[in-house]
């Protein structure tokens, strides 16, 4: 019996037709030079899963080369990169052989993604489990959205760098193409900057870990140090293997609030007492005082960052900025009034202008949490929403590119349901249904304004890989439908009908994904960490 074709994301056109391709009868995967890094990609992934090694060869434009061949090649018109023209790809599976092509080698890096779907989920398997079929199937194809990504936070809970590559490879198959690493919090500093090597020796590490929900006075902490952090050499390893498979990599360096990690090792650079890492979670009132000496620390985090990634993005943060030691800083009331500032979020606006300004000229965009609203953002500053849709509105009116990433549907640091026995989060409810049914471009709000959407997983409560993987799959699978398909395709097939097929492909990966029928029986050396805890949370309103 012919299996079901399942694939998520759902392509945009998919025709079946009876039969499979073995494809041990073919002799080779044929691709220009330009592509032969994808080739090798497929070649090594095919021979992991299924034992079947196809040599890569070099092919030439309209060269069928000879015998039965994966042929990957470039046609057309190369579009600009970071465009849904550049990512658009067609693959066709057919009695003679698999035909993948595209204008522009990302979309090749899409259509392998789709290609590894096609054969049997045990061929995603790091040891040989399945045989190399597939069926047959003409697909034409190219995202909705432009930026489609999932944003990991390193900070909280540190996250190893083989699990950041492994999450990439787990975005590259669900056709997203950003993976967003936050790298700055208060509760730690983590990644290197040769010119402060006190980030690293004191900011990266904490004494101690809340136990239970940070607002749960009762429970106490965990007395070992946390921490770790990338050196630049984790930094370039995890930028190349996103690169080979055309993921964008977006740093976050979270300033000027969210810094007392900063601040335990520079506190000279702060407006208040001095303090340790953060060993709890929430906001905390440290900032960066605006001095030249701040400004300076900052720009020096941003240029170590932006060397290392490539990508056109680096990430200011800028949300949940407290005011008030500015307003209580003579320093700041100095700044204020020679800058003609109406009130004191003029400072947090002095300090996203500064930053804009100098990563512009290293060739880089900035993107902001919308907090870089208020004070007003620089033009060109794209805004990532994470409040409600009013913030979309208001970034929209701004005139800015706008990522959209409402906390109500797309944080996975939320629980998945309301059963008591849910590991614990930090609020809210985001069923998975929920997620699979979420609109991106409501009503009323122009799809070509929108830059794209992505989800979250902060670590406050996932404080290892394995927590990481519960939270996120199989949501994270049914967001990359949303942020792929058209609405009319998804309607036609909805994406829950087809995820037991996908939670089999999810098993043979090794991803600890929670189950569609509940939660797992869940405990942590009973320490308390998951005990759930609920307390009133109303959602932010715009200004």
């Amino acid at each position: 019996m012919q299996r079901r074709i399942s694939l998520i994301p759902q392509p945009q056109q998919l025709t079946a037709a009876d039969g499979e391709l073995d494809l041990s009868i073919l002799s080779a995967i044929a691709a220009a030079p330009e592509l032969h890094p994808l080739a090798w990609l497929l070649s090594d992934s095919l021979n992991r899963g299924t034992g079947l090694r196809l040599p890569v060869v070099q092919s030439t434009p309209g060269d069928p080369g000879d015998g039965r061949v994966l042929r990957l090649a470039l046609e057309g018109d190369r579009p600009e990169d970071f465009t849904t023209a550049a990512e658009a790809y067609r693959l066709d599976v057919t009695p003679a052989g698999v035909d993948l092509t595209a204008a522009h080698p990302a979309g090749i890096a899409r259509g392998i993604a789709t290609l590894r779907q096609l054969l049997p989920a045990d061929a995603l398997r790091e040891a040989p489990a399945a045989d190399p079929v597939l069926p047959l199937v003409g697909i034409v194809d190219e995202p909705r959205l432009r930026w489609r990504g999932v944003m990991l936070d390193v900070v909280r809970h540190f996250q190893p760098k083989d699990f950041v590559l492994k999450m990439i490879d787990r975005a590259w198959l669900h056709r997203l193409n950003v993976v967003h690493l936050h790298l700055t919090d208060d509760q730690g500093w983590r990644f290197e900057v040769p010119s402060r090597p006190k980030l690293t020796e004191i900011g990266s590490w904490r004494a101690e870990t809340k136990v239970g929900h940070a607002r749960d006075e009762e429970s106490g902490y965990e007395p070992t140090p946390h921490g770790g952090f990338f050196s630049v050499s984790d930094l370039r390893e995890i930028a190349s293997y996103a690169r080979e498979r055309h993921i964008m990599i977006v740093p976050e360096v979270n300033l000027p609030g969210h810094a007392r990690a900063v601040l335990a090792a520079y506190p000279e650079l702060g407006a208040g007492q001095n303090k340790a890492v953060c060993p709890t979670f929430g906001v905390f009132e440290e900032v960066l005082e605006p001095t030249q000496a701040a400004l300076d620390f900052a720009l020096e985090a941003y240029t170590a960052i932006a060397e290392v990634f490539e990508g056109p993005f680096v990430h200011i943060g800028g949300d949940e900025v407290p005011m008030a030691q500015w307003e209580s800083s003579p320093i700041a009331r100095e700044l204020m009034e020679r800058e003609g500032m109406e009130d004191v979020r003029g400072v947090q606006a002095w300090f996203t202008r500064a930053f804009c300004d100098h990563l512009t000229k290293m060739g880089k965009r900035v993107i902001g949490w919308d907090e870089i609203l208020d004070g007003g953002a620089p033009a060109e500053a794209a805004v990532q929403v994470w409040r409600t849709q009013a913030y979309v509105e208001k970034a929209l009116e701004a005139g800015h590119e706008v990522l959209v990433s409402p906390q109500t549907h797309v944080y996975f640091d939320h629980y998945e349901s309301d059963d008591p026995s849910e590991p614990l989060r930090i609020h809210g409810l985001t069923p998975i249904e929920k997620v699979a049914a979420w609109e991106p471009a409501p009503d009323g709000i122009d799809e070509t304004r929108i830059l794209g959407v992505q989800c979250q997983l902060w670590s406050e409560y996932l404080p290892n890989p394995r927590d990481v993987e519960y939270a996120a799959f199989p949501r994270l699978a049914v967001f990359a439908e949303v942020a792929w398909t058209n609405p009319d395709v998804r309607q036609a097939d909805p994406v829950l009908d087809r995820l037991p097929v996908h939670l089999e492909r999810l098993h043979a990966m090794g991803i600890g994904y929670r189950p569609l029928e509940g939660p797992k029986p869940w405990q942590q050396g009973g320490t308390g960490r998951y005990r759930r805890f609920d307390w009133d949370f109303t959602e932010p309103e715009a200004e």
